[in-house]
């Protein structure tokens, strides 16, 4: 026991916050002991379970298809069957079938070495399993390897872990910040004390870091005013009694009244007052004088003026030395204006004053009165009108006059000293999008973030300025060539598109910069600002979150950007437009159950034009709903024709955004609709991009529904590379979601990609919306997609995008592949996203 006592002493001797941390720490590793422990019963048994009801669901579909080809000898269907095996099954090593035909051997080539060490191998949680399947008078063995659950159950042990250790950092962190704060405030208060004790009743604690730290300062300020207020007091009640001592009752009632004569004079002045003797000693100061020196009467009676009334600068102080000596010799009376008066707790103050003598009736001079006012407000009031008359209120940079007058100064100082200037212009990218989905305070807590990182970086050798919106210019003189520049916005990009924090949450935004160089030509100010103009208007279209050159051949790329503008219209008036379509298949039904149209141009000298070489050109305009309709309409007589092969086939046509948010798109559609009565307006499948659809979502919103109240059916393109969110998919009525290619075809290498899949499959079925997969390319692709519960897909392993004239001659050439989704469907039942992991599908072979 005293053994005991003496290692918990320093323990118990250490405040109650650090005394947590070891009770913390026992608690923690207790937890985390069972609960891994628990976590690892728990994930071995999950994983064995689906291990062996893969490898028994193998077995039988192994007997079922052997069965047949091994009672008729059929060499080359037992062999494809065999090797077949191994890409429905990747926990499937090796298979052995002895028949009277022969004896066959099949492997899986060997597998990267496992994700996991090897002393994990130790704890056998899993067993390679033997599984022998009887075939008549033919034996089957099969071989599974335990290799991807035990991977999985890996996984899922070592993402818990990286999560416990974040959690016992952040607690311990969170921990030592109290101990630390509360150190610091109990610091602050001995030291508060022990100066108060002293005598210094003048001591006051700083109001600041904690709630607490900032009650306790407050507390003992509060207190230590009052003990100074009764200190104070006494004082001037011992000197009253002194006096009353040394005078008669005659001579103190005398001075008494004289007194409260002066005291009601001064007390109803406006301004401060201070009398002096001719010594230069304070006699008298009124109350407003007491306010703006922080002198109290009781204490500033019988200082020397110039300790009461203190000028912060040097001149000031030895200015009013001068003065008073002049005056009490006999001087005229001095105004001064403009003087920083330091109050008793430091503060300063601006002041004006008026001294003056105080002489008898026979003009002997006897001492001097000093009238002064705080006009402090009134010089902030100027200072400020002339502040915003060249500042941005919301950020505090430099506007537009104030740079106007720097950026004729600097292109003055290149011409004369020729250095290089170089003229950037910074726009936020969808600064809009954002301003409008989060409201105008959002927009403007981020405005003023990136304005902080732009003056930052700008300090005392640059100029940056807010020419208005999210607008921003930076001046950058004396370079020594188009290198620098380049190393500065490369950093300024960077900084400019870290998460903006507002609310407490990230906000997501870059920035597009256009640069114009000086070197020495005649260029003004206004003509590098609109260079550096058109060269942002490049960079924004070339992509955003870049910077982009002004060069001389840019005002010809923006005019020759018209001409092709008119060329897409004259190849519309030109019927040089064509429609391929690409089917969509159901593959675990194994049918087509429609095409999407896709836009290609005929052009007569560069052949098929492929649409992103010419719809940008044109997205901006209204030439892309001449597109469109055009588009609509011949959708629609395809669909007339189509209609006799196959009545279900749904046709899905592509929106822009310009042209779907039109006030007059239902009036339009309604009238192309009536051009062709013989298809059913639920043919048609409208296609909206995900990030048009949010710029103004009512808006979208009604059109889908008085659309959808016709009979049209509306997809979601490209799903999840925009702003996706629960809540935009609740209040955008679409029928069917489509997962963008990118995602798809990269799904079976990068885990990252294969979550996002599962989360917007998840997420359609939770609102109960269709789900389409683009790029599907491989086997592979369309069964973990039949997997993860996605059954619709299109892609290049399907069809390439064809020709309306060749889509029947492929539809009856398709029928032949059809059994092959519909035997791959029976193998890919629903799973969830974790079964996936375990059990990836691995085959590469294309479907086309």
């Amino acid at each position: 026991m005293p053994l005991l006592g003496k290692l918990l002493a320093p323990w118990l001797r250490m405040g109650v916050y650090a005394r947590l941390f070891m009770p913390i720490f026992v608690i923690i590793t207790v937890v985390l002991v069972v609960r891994y422990s628990m976590l690892f019963e728990s994930e071995t048994v999950s994983a064995n379970a689906r291990y062996q009801r893969s490898a028994s669901e193998l077995a039988t579909y192994l007997h079922n298809t052997l069965l047949p080809a091994v009672q008729a000898s059929d060499r080359s269907a037992i062999d494809r069957a065999l090797h077949d095996a191994l890409l429905l099954n990747a926990d499937l090593a090796a298979l052995s079938l002895d028949y009277p035909g022969g004896h066959l051997d099949v492997r899986r080539a060997p597998a990267l070495p496992p994700p996991y060490p090897h002393w994990f191998e130790e704890f056998e949680a899993l067993q390679p399993i033997h599984h022998p399947v009887h075939l008549g008078a033919a034996s089957l063995q099969l071989a599974f390897e335990p290799t991807l659950p035990l991977a999985g159950v890996w996984h899922t042990l070592r993402q818990q872990a990286v999560i416990s250790v974040t959690n016992i950092i952040i607690i311990y962190t969170l921990l030592g910040f109290i101990i630390f704060a509360n150190k610091r405030m109990l610091r602050q208060l001995n030291a508060a004390t022990n100066r108060f004790h002293g005598g210094d009743y003048a001591t006051r604690m700083e109001v600041s870091g904690t709630l607490e730290a900032r009650v306790l300062a407050e507390t003992f300020n509060n207190m230590a005013q009052r003990v100074q207020a009764l200190v104070d007091k006494l004082q001037h009640s011992e000197q009253s009694l002194s006096r009353q001592l040394d005078r008669t009752m005659r001579a103190q009632e005398q001075l008494q009244a004289q007194k409260e004569r002066i005291e009601v004079t001064l007390a109803s002045i406006g301004d401060a007052v201070i009398t002096t003797d001719l010594t230069g000693r304070i006699e008298t100061i009124n109350e407003v004088a007491q306010q703006l020196t922080g002198w109290p009467e009781s204490r500033a009676r019988g200082q020397e003026l110039h300790q009461v009334f203190v000028l912060a600068n040097n001149f000031g102080q030895h200015s009013l030395l001068k003065s008073m000596a002049a005056i009490y010799a006999g001087g005229e009376v001095v105004k001064v204006g403009n003087q920083s008066l330091r109050h008793r707790s430091g503060r300063a103050m601006t002041v004006e004053y008026t001294a003056n003598a105080i002489r008898a009736a026979h003009g002997r001079v006897e001492g001097s009165v000093l009238v002064f006012r705080d006009v402090t407000e009134r010089r902030q009031l100027m200072q400020q009108i002339s502040w915003q008359s060249n500042h941005d209120i919301l950020t505090g940079l430099p506007n537009r006059t104030a740079l106007a007058a720097r950026f004729e100064n600097e292109v003055m100082r290149a011409r004369e000293h020729n250095y290089l200037l170089a003229v950037c212009l910074f726009d936020l990218d969808h600064f809009q999008q954002v301003n409008d989905l989060l409201g105008q305070g959002t927009g403007d807590e981020i405005l003023k973030q990136a304005a902080s990182r732009l003056h930052d970086f700008a300090g005392q050798r640059h100029y940056v300025a807010r020419l208005g919106g999210d607008e921003f210019v930076l001046l950058l003189p004396e370079l020594r060539g188009r290198g620098d520049v380049e190393q500065a916005m490369d950093q300024l990009l960077i900084a400019l598109s870290r998460d903006y924090t507002c609310d407490g949450k990230p906000v997501a935004m870059s920035a597009s910069v256009g640069i114009a160089v000086y070197t020495g030509n005649e260029a003004s100010a206004d003509s590098l600002l609109r260079h550096a103009d058109q060269a942002l208007y490049q960079a924004k279209i070339t992509g955003r979150n870049r910077y982009h050159f002004f060069d001389a051949d840019l005002d010809e790329q923006v005019r020759t950007h018209h001409n092709r503008r008119t060329e897409v219209r004259a190849a519309l008036r030109a019927d040089q437009f064509r429609l391929y379509y690409q089917p969509k298949l159901d593959m675990r039904r194994g049918r087509i159950i429609g095409m999407e149209a896709l836009l290609r141009w005929e052009h007569p000298q560069r052949g098929i034009v492929a649409p992103l070489e010419f719809l940008p050109i044109v997205e901006h305009s209204d030439v892309i709903i001449d597109i469109g309709e055009w588009v609509l309409r011949e959708a629609l007589r395809q669909l007339q024709q189509w209609r006799h092969t196959d009545p279900a086939w749904v046709v899905s046509v592509n929106i822009a955004a310009r042209h779907f948010q039109r006030a007059d798109f239902v009036e339009r559609i309604t009238a192309i609709l009536s051009e062709y009565p013989d298809v059913p307006p639920h043919m048609l499948e409208l296609e909206i991009l995900e990030s048009s659809a949010l710029s103004d979502i009512n808006h979208v919103r009604a059109i889908m529904q008085d659309c959808q109240a016709l009979g049209i059916g509306f997809a979601l393109d490209d799903f999840g590379t925009g702003y996706s969110s629960m809540s935009y998919l609740k209040r955008l009525p679409a029928d069917i979601l489509k997962i963008d290619q990118s995602f798809v075809r990269n799904m079976l290498e990068d885990r990252d990609d294969l979550h996002l899949v599962s989360a917007v499959i998840g997420l359609a079925r939770s609102f109960g919306r269709a789900v389409i997969a683009e790029g599907v390319e491989t086997v592979a692709h369309g069964a973990m997609l039949m997997r993860l519960g996605c059954d619709l897909v299109q892609g290049y392993g399907i069809a390439r995008p064809m020709p309306a004239d060749e889509v029947l001659e492929w539809v009856a050439a398709f029928g032949a592949r059809a059994p092959l989704w519909q035997a791959a469907a029976r193998l890919a039942p629903i799973v969830s996203l974790h079964e996936t992991e375990e059990s990836p599908t691995t085959s590469l072979l294309p479907l086309a």
